[in-house]
């Protein structure tokens, strides 16, 4: 009967043309506008050199900083020529499109000035971060006094900006917006959760009165509900990822089975979570709901660094951590970046265990709301 019920609920999701779009559809579309926006941002060897200025009123954070500026070369030759200004010049030379732009240093912060967005500017934006999310973690380490001077100076002239050290290749920009697009990608399949949770309650679709009404247990419908849900949308995901990977030409790495296995437990934990909200607010609309959970996944894709939003991102790893540790999609994209560029799988195990707890969490919830359901009348 149990095979019955799910090939039965496979079939009627599958007619489903609507969440087929957002679930599928939609993150192939969008991947085709990131790839367009982002594709070219990783060909540092395209790039010609040019000028950026520097305005300081800080000697020794100037020097250092245009020092980490010559060591970003194509083959010997510097991307970045830098000359030093003042704040007059800059501005002048900026407006002329003498230079790409330029940065502003005082004792307290370093920030870049630029007057067009391009492939120049963009690069010079994340080498901007980089370099100050380097330099704070040199000076936590520092001050806590856990790091040698001489491990944390091997460490970084072993840094590369350019390429990365544990032969994954370089730096892969493109690679992280895909990455946090996976994550949004799979946050969706909460749609399936609150369809799943829809047609189970009598007070909200005719499909909900008809399954409360046959003799068989409803913990049983709903976990048929559930396991084809998640069949169905892990199959999606696993096609959208071979898109990103062969038509779109998206590093994700070699771990093909441990980023198979994130997709399978977040779907797991995403669905779960739409049922969740389904079960909780089943007196608001459904429009509502999908409205609801959309909202919600914009605002973790968002502080998963999604939209441009990497300093926020950077910010709540530093400032917030548990914050992180509580947003799925961040847990989703964080565990595809580990994968793809660290050697060491500790942090990767811990995301895991997060997303099951998660989804063991939602799923303890969803129990305790359909136990208790009662209807008046049908």
């Amino acid at each position: 009967m149990f095979v019955r019920l799910f090939i039965y609920r496979l079939r009627v999701l599958l007619r489903n043309r609507s969440l087929l779009f957002w679930t599928f559809a939609f993150p192939v579309v969008l991947g085709l506008l990131f790839n367009l926006a982002f594709g070219n941002l990783d060909e540092i060897t395209a790039l010609e050199t040019t000028n950026v200025g520097i305005v300081s009123t800080d000697q020794d954070k100037s020097k250092q900083f245009e020092a980490v500026l010559k060591e970003i070369k194509n083959d010997d030759e510097v991307i970045f020529k830098s000359k030093e200004l003042s704040k007059k010049e800059a501005q002048k030379q900026l407006s002329d499109d003498k230079i790409s732009g330029y940065f502003e240093i005082d004792a307290k912060n370093i920030e870049l000035f630029v007057s067009k967005s391009g492939t120049q500017q963009t690069v010079l934006k994340e080498l901007l971060n980089q370099y100050l999310q380097n330099t704070d973690k040199v000076e936590t380490l520092m001050a806590s006094g856990a790091v040698q001077p001489q491990a944390i100076s091997q460490a970084l002239v072993q840094k590369n900006y350019v390429k990365d050290g544990n032969g994954t290749g370089n730096f892969n920009l493109k690679s992280f917006y895909f990455f946090t697009l996976v994550g949004m990608t799979v946050m969706y399949g909460f749609m399936w959760g609150l369809r799943n949770a829809n047609d189970q309650q009598a007070n909200q679709s005719p499909e909900g009165m008809r399954l409360c009404l046959i003799p068989r247990n409803k913990l049983l419908v709903s976990f048929a509900n559930m396991l084809a849900s998640l069949v169905l949308f892990f199959v999606q995901v696993t096609f959208i990822l071979m898109f990103y990977r062969f038509i779109y030409q998206v590093e994700f790495g070699d771990h093909w089975n441990y980023i198979l296995l994130v997709c399978a437990l977040g779907a797991f934990t995403t669905i779960s979570f739409g049922t969740l909200i389904g079960n909780a607010l089943s007196k608001v609309d459904f429009q509502q709901k999908i409205s609801i959970g959309i909202s919600i996944s914009m605002i973790m894709s968002f502080l998963a660094g999604m939209m441009g939003s990497q300093s926020i991102k950077y910010w709540i790893d530093v400032h917030v951590p548990l914050l992180g540790r509580i947003n799925i999609v961040n847990l989703i994209s964080e565990s595809l970046y580990q994968l793809f560029y660290y050697q060491s799988l500790k942090t990767f195990y811990l995301n895991l265990l997060w997303l099951a707890g998660f989804g063991v969490l939602f799923i303890l919830l969803n129990y305790s709301f359909e136990r208790k359901v009662q209807y008046d009348h049908l």
